[in-house]
C-alpha cells in the first residue's frame, strides 16, 4: 500500500476532464495523455500522513493517441467501474477498472472511431444510462454509442453549422443531450429513434462554457415579489372577498437627503451588478411577475386530459380581487407649519436628558423584539395576497416589510455559462426562468481579459459557479429575485489563477457529497458540501525527476518536476501519533525557472537556500522559505541539460553536456568557471558530481569515476566501472540517526550508470598513509532489467540502498549481503526520483516519483521482494489507418505539387522527401569488408600505426582478411589503388554508370565522357558536365553525341536514345553538377548530409583536401558511435590518430577481442587505468563463457538424450525404413543443425 502525496495534474481548460464517483473516486485526463484515477484511502490508521482525506493515485500513461479532453463515470458504478474517456486526437475508449496485487489494472473493453475518421477533436463524452453513451465532435457530429451490442449511430445533421463546444446528458430522460455552441446558440436534442430538436434558443451572446442539468426533474422556483411593484395578483382559486372601505391608509414615510443617496447609490450597485458580462441583457417578455402560466404548455401523452380539455371551451366568470388605492387627503399647509412650530417648541422646552436616562433607556430596549419576516410554506401552489382586517400604522408597516414571493412549478432545469460570466437558467420548453451576470474583469484595450467560467448544479438549491477571476461561488438557484435575477455567494478563492473545472458526485446519491475543482495553477480543491470544508491536493505536470531531503531540516523535502517548477513539501511528525505525518503544505516555485527541472540541491549549511538545473541548460537559485518567490539565475552556464548539482564549501558545481562548471552563488551574475578533470593526461567529460568534505567525486560519460581535491581539482583515485556514461554518484552517510558514532562505511560510493548490465556498482574509496588513495570495486548489485537511473544511501540503517530504474521498479538493496530486499513496482512507468524519509521516526519509508507524475509515500517493508509481480502495461495498438492516411495524404500532396509546378512555374508545394541512397552503388567492395571484418580493421590500423610511431605492441595479426579499405586512409598512391579497384569491378559487372561517377569523382570528366561514347551512352547530363573541362571539348562531345544519334537512328535503335540512366540517384547527379563547376567542397557537403561518408573522405583524399577530410572522420566517427558501429568507430578515430578515442569506443563492445585491442589501445595512449580496467573486463567476459560452457550440454548429449527419450530410435522413435519430414526417406537429407553448419560450430 501506498499513499500519494502528489498527484498529475488534469489537463487544462478541459470543462468536462473531470468526474467524480458516488463512493468518492476521482477519474480525469493527466499528462502524458495518461488516464489518471484517485482511490480514496480508507480511515483505518495505517496511513502515515494525516489531516484530509488521502487518496492514492493509479496512473495508465499514453492511454490515448493524445491527451484526454473528456471524461465520465459509468452510472453502474461501483458494481461496475467502468469510465469512459475521449481524447484530443477524437479516439473514445471505455476502460474498465480491476484490481490486481494492491493496484488497479485499466482494460479497455470497448471503443469507437467515428471522430478519429472525420479528423475531430471530442468537445465531451458522457453516459446517458446504462445502455447508452453520447460523444459530441468538434465539427458537430453526435454519436450514439449502444455500450451493450457495441453499436454507434451518428447525428451529423443537428448542429447544422454551429460548432460545439460543450455538453452534458439528461439525468432523468434518457439520450436528451444539451449542446452548448461557440455561437453562444443552446440545443436540445433527443437522440431516440431518428432523433429530434426539443428547442434551440439563444443562451449566449457569446461562447457557451459549459451547460449542467438540474439534479431534480420537477421543482418549485420561489421568486421574491417586491411589495411596492405588485399591482395586481391573479390566483389559480381566488377568494371571493372584497376590500373593506375607510381602511387607514398609510402614510408616505419621510426620509432624509442622505437617505436618498443612499438608495440611488445601491440601486446603482444592484444596476452594475445585474449588467450582463456580455454587455446585453435578453428581452424580459419571458418573464411575468404577478401571473402563474403552465410551465409546460407543450402535449404530454403521458398526462391524464380531462374530457372536455380539448375543442373550444365555455366561458367560466371568476371573481378577481383588486386592490384599489384610494386617493390622499390633501393636508393644509398651514395646518402643516403650525404642527411643525409647536413640534419644534415642545422639543426646545424639554429638559436635556443626563446620563442615567440614557442608560436606563437602553436597558428597556429589546434589540430582539423584531419580529423577521414570514416566509411561505413550503410547498405551495397558489400565489395569493391574504386579506385582513383594518389595523393599526404600525402592523400595516410590519406587513409591507414582510417579503412577499411567488412560487412556479418546472421541469427539467437546465443551466448555462457564458464565457464572460453570463448565467441563464432555462426550462423545459426552452423559457428563461433566472439569470445572473459576473463580474468579468477589466478590459484590456477595449476587449474583455481572458477569462474561462464554468458551472456545476449539484443539488437542487445549490449551483457553484466559477467566475472568470479564479473565485467558486454558489447560489440557490431557485429562489430568484424580483428581477429573476440569482444572488452569488463567495466559496472560497483557493486557486491562484486559471479556474476551469468544476464537478461533483451530490446528483449521484452520494452519501458524501463532495465538488473538486481544477485550475491553471495545478492545485485540486475538494469542497465538501456536508460541512462546508476545503481541502486543497497539489498535483504534478510533469516526470518528478529527483527527490532531495533537507540536510538541517528534516520537515522540508525538495521535488524538481518536469512542469518547469520547483515545489517544497513541509510536513512535520503529528504530535499525537508517534510515527505519522501531518498533511503540510506545498509551495510551488515557477517564477523563472523556465523548463524541466532535471535536480535539485540544498546548500548543505545556509538555511532554505536551494539550487536547480533545468534541461534548458539554466541553473538557479532558490530562497524556499515560507513565501512563494521568483527563482534567481545564475550566470551563462554550457548548452545542454544539468543533470547533477553539487555544493562546495563556496561554490555550486553543475555537470552539463560533459563539461562541469562551479558557480558563486553570492556573485549570480557571474557566469559559470568552466573546471578541468584530466586523469592521466586525458580530458574527461564530467556527467556527475558530488562533494563532501573537500573531496569531490565526479563521473564521465565514458564510465570513470575519479576522486579530486576540491581545491585545485588535482586527481586523487580513478577507475572505470563501465564504459558508458554514469548516471548518479552518492556518498555513504556519514553518520546514521540511531548511531552516535562515525559510520565505518563511509567511504563507500554508489555508482549507477548506462551500461547494459544495468547493475549499481559500490566502490570503497581507500586512504591509508602507506599507499597512494585509491577506488576499489566494493560490490556489484544486480536485479534490475533497464537502466539504472538514480541511488540513495539510508541515512537511519548502514548499508541499505535505494536505486530506481527504467523498469518501473525502485529496490531496496541490502550492500552487506549484496541482495534485494524490497521492490516497488507502483509507478507503473520509469521510476526517477527517490529519497529516504529522514524522519528518524519513519526509518523504513520512502519517497519515489517517475514517469506517472506522482510522488508516492510507501513503506519498505510492505513491499517484500519476493512477493513482487511484473505487470506490464498493454502496449498502444499501432494506428496502421492513420499510417495509411498519411501515405494518402502524401500522395495526394506530391500529385498537388506536380500540378502547381505546372501551373505556377515550378513553384514548390511542399518539403523535400527524404531519398534513399544505395550504399553499395560506388563502393561495393569496401562496404563488404567493412560489414565483416568488425574489429580486425581497427587490429589492422592499430599495427599500422605501432610501425608508423616505431612502437612495440602485444597485438599480432595471425589471420588474412580482406581488408582492402584500410588503404583508403593511406598514402596518395593506395587511396588511387582503391579507386581502380572498384573500377574494376564496375567494368567486369557491366556497371558502367557506376564508374562514369568515380571517374568524374577523381577528375577525369574527359575518360568519362569518352566511355560513354564509345559505348553509345551519351545523354544530356553527360553533356552538361563537359564545360567543365573546357569549351572546345563541350562542343566536341555535342558533335559526338549528334553523330551518336544518327547511328542509333540509322541502326533502329531509337529506344536507347530514351532510356533513363539514373546515375546514382538525385544526390550522386548532384554531387557530379557540383564538381563540374569546380565547387568540391559544396560535394563534400552534399555527401556527407545524405551520411555518405566513405564517399565523402575519398573525394577529400583524391582531391587533396586532408583538413576537409579530418572533419569528415570526426562526422564519421560519431554517426557510427550513435548507431552502435562502434569497430568503425574505432577505425575513423585511429585514423586521425586519436587512440584514447578509439579505445574508448572499443571498450563499449561485449567481445573479448575488442576488449583486448581497446586495452592494448588504451596503454598506448597512455591511460593505464582504463588499460587495467579493460583486462579485468575481458577476464570476466572469457570466465563468463567459460561456465556457459561448462554448463550447457554439447549436441552429442543432446542427442543421446533424445535417443533414450525415444527408446533408442532417433528421429522421433520412426523407424529407419519410415517416412518423415514431408515424406522423404529417413537420412535423405541432413537435419537443421547439420544444414545450419552444426558441425563446424561444434
Amino acid at each position: 500500500m501506498d499513499e500519494t502525496v502528489l498527484f498529475p495534474s488534469p489537463n487544462w481548460f478541459q470543462v468536462s476532464g473531470l468526474a467524480v464517483s458516488n463512493d468518492g473516486w476521482l477519474a480525469y485526463g493527466g499528462p502524458s495523455k495518461s488516464l489518471c484515477v484517485l482511490k480514496p484511502v480508507p480511515a483505518d490508521g495505517n496511513g502515515v500522513v494525516e489531516g484530509a482525506e488521502q487518496y492514492t493515485a493509479h496512473v495508465l500513461n499514453r492511454a490515448h493517441p493524445d491527451k484526454i479532453v473528456s471524461v465520465d463515470i459509468s452510472p453502474e458504478w461501483p458494481e461496475k467501474k467502468l469510465v469512459l474517456t475521449g481524447s484530443a486526437s477524437g479516439s473514445v475508449k471505455q476502460w474498465s477498472l480491476e484490481d490486481a496485487n494492491g493496484g488497479i489494472k485499466f482494460k479497455s473493453n470497448l471503443s469507437h472511431d467515428i471522430h478519429t475518421n472525420e479528423k475531430e477533436e471530442i468537445v465531451g463524452v458522457a453516459y446517458s444510462n446504462e445502455v447508452y453513451a453520447v460523444t459530441v465532435g468538434s465539427f458537430g457530429n453526435i454519436v450514439k454509442w449502444d455500450l451493450n451490442a457495441n453499436v454507434v449511430k451518428t447525428f451529423n445533421n443537428m448542429l447544422k453549422t454551429f460548432k460545439p463546444t460543450c455538453m452534458a446528458c439528461s439525468r432523468h430522460i434518457t439520450l436528451n443531450v444539451a449542446i452548448g455552441t461557440k455561437q453562444g446558440v443552446l440545443f436540445v436534442v433527443d437522440l431516440n429513434r431518428a432523433g429530434s430538436l426539443i428547442y434551440k434558443v439563444r443562451s449566449q451572446d457569446d461562447e457557451i462554457m459549459n451547460v449542467s442539468w438540474c439534479p431534480q426533474y420537477e421543482i418549485q422556483v420561489e421568486k421574491s415579489v417586491d411589495e411596492s411593484q405588485r399591482t395586481g395578483i391573479v390566483t389559480e382559486k381566488p377568494n371571493k372577498s372584497k376590500s373593506k372601505k375607510g381602511a387607514a391608509q398609510k402614510e408616505p414615510q419621510k426620509s432624509s437627503a442622505s437617505d436618498r443617496m443612499e438608495r440611488i447609490r445601491q440601486q446603482q450597485d444592484i444596476e452594475e451588478k445585474n449588467t450582463s458580462g456580455i454587455k446585453k441583457d435578453l428581452p424580459q417578455d419571458s418573464f411575468e411577475d404577478f401571473v402563474v402560466v403552465p410551465e409546460d404548455d407543450m402535449f404530454d401523452i403521458y398526462k391524464d386530459h380531462e374530457a372536455d380539455e380539448f375543442g373550444h371551451k365555455k366561458y367560466e366568470p371568476e371573481d378577481i380581487l383588486v386592490k384599489i388605492k384610494e386617493p390622499k387627503e390633501q393636508n393644509d399647509y398651514l395646518a402643516e407649519c403650525l404642527k411643525l412650530k409647536d413640534a419644534i417648541l415642545k422639543k426646545k422646552n424639554e429638559p436635556e436628558p443626563s446620563i442615567e436616562s440614557l442608560v436606563e433607556a437602553l436597558e428597556k430596549s429589546d434589540i430582539n423584539s423584531e419580529s423577521g419576516p414570514k416566509e411561505l410554506p413550503s410547498g405551495s401552489k397558489v400565489i395569493s395576497e391574504s386579506s385582513q382586517e383594518e389595523t393599526s400604522c404600525s402592523r400595516e408597516e410590519q406587513e409591507e416589510s414582510t417579503s412577499v414571493s411567488s412560487v412556479h412549478m418546472h421541469k427539467h432545469l437546465l443551466a448555462t455559462i457564458g464565457k464572460h460570466g453570463g448565467v441563464r437558467i432555462w426550462s423545459k420548453t426552452g423559457k428563461l426562468v433566472a439569470s445572473c451576470a459576473l463580474t468579468a474583469g477589466k478590459q484590456q484595450q477595449g476587449r474583455f481579459r481572458n477569462s474561462w467560467a464554468t458551472l456545476a448544479w449539484c443539488q437542487p438549491e445549490l449551483l457553484l459557479i466559477a467566475d472568470g477571476k479564479n473565485q467558486l461561488l454558489e447560489c440557490n438557484p431557485l429562489k430568484p429575485d424580483c428581477k429573476n435575477k440569482l444572488v452569488t455567494k463567495l466559496v472560497h478563492t483557493l486557486h491562484k489563477r486559471g479556474l476551469h473545472c468544476v464537478a461533483t458526485n451530490a446528483w449521484r446519491a452520494s452519501a458524501a457529497p463532495v465538488a473538486w475543482s481544477v485550475s491553471q495553477d495545478r492545485s485540486l480543491v475538494r469542497y465538501s458540501l456536508c460541512d462546508r470544508s476545503t481541502t486543497v491536493y497539489n498535483t504534478c505536470g510533469g516526470f518528478v525527476y529527483n527527490v532531495q531531503y533537507c540536510p538541517y531540516d528534516v520537515n522540508k523535502v525538495a521535488v524538481s518536476v518536469g512542469d518547469g517548477a520547483v515545489r517544497v513539501w513541509t510536513a512535520e511528525e503529528a504530535e499525537e501519533a508517534e510515527g505519522k505525518l501531518s498533511a503540510g503544505r506545498v509551495v510551488t516555485y515557477w517564477q523563472h525557472v523556465q523548463g524541466k527541472v532535471l535536480t535539485v540541491a540544498w546548500h548543505p549549511t545556509r538555511e532554505n537556500l536551494l539550487a536547480f538545473g533545468t534541461a534548458e541548460s539554466r541553473v538557479g537559485l532558490i530562497e524556499a522559505g515560507a513565501a512563494e518567490r521568483a527563482a534567481l539565475a545564475l550566470g551563462s552556464g554550457p548548452a545542454g541539460g544539468v543533470y547533477a548539482l553539487g555544493w562546495g564549501a563556496a561554490r555550486l558545481y553543475a555537470a552539463a553536456r560533459q563539461e562541469l562548471r562551479a558557480y558563486c552563488h553570492e556573485r549570480p551574475d557571474e557566469p559559470g568557471t568552466p573546471v578541468p578533470v584530466c586523469v592521466e593526461g586525458a580530458a574527461w567529460g564530467v556527467s556527475a558530481v558530488r562533494v563532501r568534505d573537500g573531496l569531490m567525486c565526479v563521473g564521465s560519460d565514458a564510465g570513470g569515476v575519479a576522486v579530486l581535491q576540491e581545491e585545485g581539482a588535482s586527481l586523487l583515485a580513478a577507475t572505470f566501472v563501465g564504459s558508458k556514461m554514469i548516471h548518479t554518484i552518492e556518498w555513504h552517510s556519514q553518520q546514521t540517526s540511531f548511531s552516535n558514532e562515525e559510520s565505518r562505511h563511509k567511504n563507500l560510493i554508489a555508482v549507477c550508470s548506462q551500461d547494459k548490465a544495468n547493475s549499481v556498482v559500490i566502490l570503497e574509496y581507500v586512504d591509508k598513509e602507506e599507499t597512494h588513495p585509491k577506488l576499489v570495486e566494493f560490490k556489484r548489485l544486480t536485479g534490475h532489467t533497464n537502466t539504472v537511473l538514480q541511488v540513495a544511501w539510508s541515512p537511519h540503517h548502514e548499508m541499505k540502498l535505494l536505486s530506481t530504474s527504467h523498469d518501473g521498479t525502485v529496490r531496496v538493496w541490502d550492500v552487506e549481503a549484496g541482495t534485494c530486499v524490497s521492490i516497488f513496482g507502483g509507478h507503473g512507468g520509469t521510476a526517477l526520483g527517490a529519497a529516504w524519509v529522514a524522519q528518524p521516526s519513519l526509518p523504513h519509508h520512502v519517497l519515489s516519483g517517475g514517469a506517472d507524475c506522482c510522488l508516492r509515500l510507501w513503506d519498505t517493508r510492505l513491499h517484500p521482494a519476493e512477493a513482487y509481480r511484473e505487470t506490464k502495461e498493454e502496449a498502444p495498438k499501432k494506428d496502421k489507418k492513420k499510417k495509411k492516411d498519411k501515405k494518402e495524404i502524401k500522395t495526394e500532396a506530391t500529385e498537388d505539387t506536380e500540378i502547381a509546378e505546372s501551373e505556377n512555374n515550378g513553384l514548390a508545394a511542399t518539403l523535400e522527401s527524404k531519398v534513399k541512397i544505395s550504399k553499395k552503388f560506388l563502393l561495393p567492395t569496401i562496404t563488404k569488408q567493412m560489414q565483416k571484418t568488425k574489429a580486425k580493421g581497427a587490429k589492422r590500423m592499430l599495427l599500422k600505426y605501432m610501425v608508423k610511431k616505431n612502437l612495440e605492441t602485444a597485438v599480432e595479426e595471425t589471420e588474412e582478411y580482406d581488408l582492402d579499405y584500410i588503404k583508403m586512409f593511406g598514402n596518395s598512391k593506395e587511396v588511387n589503388e582503391v579507386f581502380d579497384m572498384e573500377m574494376e569491378h564496375h567494368l567486369r559487372s557491366g556497371n558502367t554508370e557506376s564508374w562514369l561517377v568515380l571517374c568524374v569523382l577523381r577528375g577525369h570528366i574527359d575518360a568519362a565522357l569518352r566511355l560513354a561514347a564509345e559505348r553509345d551512352q551519351l545523354c544530356p547530363y553527360l553533356l552538361s558536365l563537359a564545360p567543365g573541362v573546357s569549351s572546345k571539348y563541350w562542343k566536341d562531345a555535342s558533335k559526338s553525341y549528334l553523330a551518336q544519334i544518327d547511328r542509333l537512328v540509322a541502326n533502329g535503335e531509337e529506344d536507347k536514345l530514351v532510356v533513363n540512366r539514373n546515375y546514382g540517384g538525385p544526390v550522386y547527379r548532384k554531387v557530379l553538377t557540383l564538381l563540374s563547376l569546380q565547387d568540391v567542397i559544396g560535394a563534400v557537403k552534399t555527401l556527407v548530409e545524405n551520411k555518405l561518408y566513405k564517399e565523402a573522405y575519398l573525394l577529400c583524399r583524391i582531391r587533396y583536401m586532408d583538413t576537409i577530410g579530418d572533419e569528415v572522420l570526426q562526422s564519421w566517427a560519431k554517426n557510427c558511435l550513435h548507431s552502435g558501429v562502434f569497430d568503425m568507430a574505432a577505425v575513423c578515430h585511429l585514423a586521425s590518430g586519436n587512440l584514447l578515442e578509439a579505445a574508448t569506443c572499443l571498450s563499449k563492445c561485449s567481445d573479448a577481442d575488442s576488449l583486448r585491442l581497446a586495452a592494448e589501445l588504451a596503454r598506448a595512449a597512455g591511460q593505464t587505468i582504463l588499460a587495467d580496467n579493460l583486462i579485468g573486463r575481458t577476464l570476466n567476459t572469457e570466465d563468463v563463457a567459460t561456465e556457459l560452457d561448462r554448463l550447457l550440454p554439447s549436441r552429442a548429449e543432446l542427442f543421446l538424450r533424445e535417443m533414450q527419450r525415444n527408446g533408442g530410435q532417433p528421429n522421433g522413435g520412426q523407424p529407419n525404413g519410415g517416412q518423415s519430414n514431408g515424406g522423404q526417406p529417413n537420412g535423405s537429407q541432413p537435419n537443421g543443425d547439420e544444414r545450419n553448419g552444426g558441425d563446424h560450430d561444434e
